[in-house]
């Protein structure tokens, strides 16, 4: 997957650029992927961040890199 990283001023990431053809490939595989923006977050999205985060918070879980987690994604396609 060719990504194009976004930065700002400062040279922070600020997004990501999915070519087209890898975000419909995407939106094939998860269905819920695309969602209009004002759209609020389902109850069941909110309890899994919710556990998630309490995961987090007690060491049970561990973020993952984004550049493990792009391998993983590129894997799947």
């Amino acid at each position: 997957m060719n990504l194009q990283y976004l930065h700002d001023i400062s040279g922070n990431t600020t997004g990501v650029f999915i070519p087209i053809k890898a975000w419909n490939k995407l939106k094939e595989k998860y269905h819920d992927l695309e969602m209009e923006d004002d759209r609020e977050l389902n109850q069941w999205q909110k309890n899994i961040i919710d556990e998630r985060i309490e995961k987090i918070s007690n060491g049970n879980e561990k973020f993952q890199d984004i550049d493990t987690a792009i391998d993983e994604i590129e894997r799947e396609l």
